[in-house]
C-alpha cells in the first residue's frame, strides 16, 4: 500500500503536520529531517513546501493542542504516531524536545503510553532498516507509511476476531 493510499487526505495533511512538529521541535531542522519532511509531503501527495518556507528559523508548525484530530481513525492516530517518532529519529539521534513533542501528540491523540511504547518499537525498527537500505527518503516514507499501515490494519482485525 502506497502512502497516499493509506489515509484521506484530511489525515495526511495532519500527518505531515505532526512529523513538521517533531522535526521542528528543537528548532532545528537537520538536513536528514528537511529531506525526511520533503519525501513526506511528495509521498503523502501533499504541496511540497519550499525550500525557504520549510527550512525558515520562522517557520512555525501548528502547535500540537491546536491540531484537529477529531476525525482520525484509531488506526491513524497510530499510524500518525509511528511516523512522528520515525521523524524523531530521522537523524539517528532523538533529543529531548523531539520526546517532549512525542508525548504531547500521544496524549492530545488520546493513546495510552504502553501502546505508544510499541509504536515506538515499530518506528525504531524501521528506521533501523533503512539505514541499512541506504534507500531513498521518499521510499523509506512510502514504506513506513505503508508498512505501519498494513500492520495496524491487521492488528485491528486480529483484535476484533476475538
Amino acid at each position: 500500500m502506497a502512502a497516499i493510499d493509506a489515509l484521506s487526505l484530511q489525515s495526511r495533511s495532519v500527518l505531515f503536520e505532526v512529523m513538521m512538529n517533531v522535526a521542528w521541535a528543537d528548532r532545528q531542522l537537520t538536513p536528514e529531517e528537511r529531506q525526511a519532511a520533503q519525501a513526506a509531503a511528495v509521498s503523502l501527495g501533499l504541496v511540497l513546501p519550499s525550500e525557504r518556507a520549510l527550512t525558515s528559523p520562522e517557520h512555525q508548525p501548528v502547535p500540537v493542542a491546536e491540531l484537529e484530530v477529531s476525525h482520525l481513525t484509531p488506526r491513524d492516530r497510530e499510524l500518525t504516531l509511528v511516523c512522528a517518532a520515525w521523524m524523531a529519529l530521522a537523524d539517528h539521534e532523538e533529543q529531548r524536545e523531539e520526546t517532549a513533542v512525542l508525548e504531547q501528540l500521544r496524549a492530545h491523540l488520546g493513546v495510552a503510553p504502553e501502546r505508544m511504547a510499541h509504536l515506538r518499537g515499530h518506528a525504531r525498527g524501521r528506521r533501523a532498516r533503512q539505514a541499512g537500505d541506504r534507500t531513498s527518503w521518499w521510499r523509506a516514507v512510502d514504506k513506513l507509511v505503508g508498512e505501519a499501515a498494513r500492520s495496524l490494519d491487521a492488528g485491528g482485525a486480529r483484535a476484533r476476531a476475538r
